[in-house]
């Protein structure tokens, strides 16, 4: 084959996976809050819901360690 046909079908091909990238497979409105998978219209329990999510988070690798020096000194 020829080089510049080599090039063309290159460059056919990426533009064609550029544009079904950017084709929009998804919809989503332009309203606050519509593009989480979780609701925060109700603050106070978004907010009891992400003080547990997040201090659990952060206290797992503790609560893993304090385990593991548990376990190896029975």
């Amino acid at each position: 084959m020829h080089p510049s046909v080599l090039g063309r079908t290159a460059l056919r091909s990426r533009v064609a996976t550029r544009q079904l990238i950017r084709s929009d497979l998804y919809h989503f409105e332009n309203t606050k809050g519509q593009n989480l998978p979780f609701k925060t219209t109700n603050r106070t329990s978004f907010a009891i819901k992400y003080t547990i999510g997040m201090s659990f988070a952060f206290g797992l690798p503790f609560i893993i360690s304090a385990w593991q020096l548990h376990k190896s000194s029975s």
